[in-house]
């Protein structure tokens, strides 16, 4: 999504910043510290005005020039915005809460975006015209990469083939994916380069972009671009085995049975069972369980609760089918997990 210009009236800025701390009594390290906070990622802060609502729009810059951003706005009454969509980069926007729906000049084109899914797409140098409803909860986050970036990320790590059927179908329209628990979990670690200094808050950045798109492109891999059967699976279908993996991921614990799943979707058992496993490479049970077990492995690394209760938010009655299929997994027992990948 685009930085927008609001016509009434600019949106006053802030820098926040660190506090520099005298290393020691000489002064001699008050300039290494500061060279280090000037050289680290620095977060620009943008209030929403008191009288149009609340909320705020963050973002940082990476050295290569990639822009990450956080939008959390509540607007008292409608806000009509407009701004032209820039060619130079290749977004990816993820929606939170509340969806909102966009209209693209020239091309006739409406986009919407709705809670719990994502859409990547390069800018296209028209005007686009967004309404954002009053009294309406908004929370994004937005990577924008700059397309010369973009393809020289292409070109160090893929092949020819995969090169163009990545560029047909990322850069001539706008696909659009759920949001992911993992990608949920990248998020979460992105604020943490603030506990690094220097050139280090930059690498740190820099390689949570380098996770989240490759997760990304890994997601619009799966969905469309090498899957021999996509074609044959009808946009209807398509759609309803795409909202019922959204479901499971909503729902690890309490996950649905495929009847259920079926039921809520509206489509057939049969024609979701063949059609999860055509889109996804994987049957609808092996996903469940692979989601949990990688859930479970991030809650042991990054929480204090014991396995049995691990076991239990992730959706096993019985701690032991648990830790028989986590070592399955992982080659570990849950318990031994956490010290097995801590580094120090």
């Amino acid at each position: 999504m685009e930085s927008r210009k609001r016509i009434k009236q600019p949106i006053v800025g802030r820098w926040t910043k660190t506090s520099i701390i005298v290393l020691n009594s000489d002064g001699g390290g008050v300039t290494t510290y500061h060279d280090l906070l000037s050289n680290s990622p620095q977060t620009v802060t943008i209030d929403i005005p008191a009288d149009m609502g609340t909320g705020q729009i963050s973002q940082v810059v990476t050295k290569q020039g990639a822009v990450v951003s956080d939008w959390k706005m509540n607007y008292f009454s409608d806000m009509n915005v407009q701004g032209v969509s820039c060619e130079d980069y290749i977004q990816l926007l993820f929606c939170f809460n509340d969806g909102v729906s966009w209209n693209i000049a020239d091309a006739r084109q409406c986009v919407s975006i709705q809670k719990g899914e994502s859409c990547i797409y390069r800018g296209h140098g028209k005007m686009e015209y967004l309404c954002y409803s009053g009294k309406t909860d908004f929370l994004f986050k937005n990577i924008k990469i700059p397309m010369p970036y973009f393809h020289k990320i292409l070109n160090d790590y893929f092949e020819d083939s995969e090169i163009d059927a990545y560029e047909k179908k990322l850069l001539t329209g706008i696909s659009k994916v759920n949001i992911t628990p993992y990608m949920e979990h990248i998020f979460a670690e992105v604020k943490d380069f603030t506990q690094y200094r220097g050139g280090l808050g930059y690498l740190f950045l820099e390689s949570k972009v380098f996770e989240l798109l490759s997760v990304y492109l890994s997601e619009v891999l799966e969905l469309s671009i090498l899957s021999s059967s996509y074609i044959s699976i009808s946009k209807s279908d398509r759609d309803s085995i795409t909202e019922a993996k959204r479901i499971i991921d909503s729902q690890l614990a309490f996950a649905p049975s495929c009847e259920e799943l079926a039921k809520k979707v509206n489509i057939s058992v049969s024609k979701l069972t063949k059609g999860f496993n055509s889109l996804f490479g994987t049957s609808v049970h092996a996903y469940i369980i692979d989601q949990r077990l990688e859930k479970a492995a991030v809650l042991l690394l990054e929480s204090d609760l014991n396995v049995s209760q691990i076991a239990t938010l992730v959706g096993y009655s019985k701690p032991s089918n648990f830790a028989a299929a986590f070592k399955k997994k992982y080659g570990v027992i849950p318990k031994n997990y956490k010290d097995e990948n801590t580094i120090g």
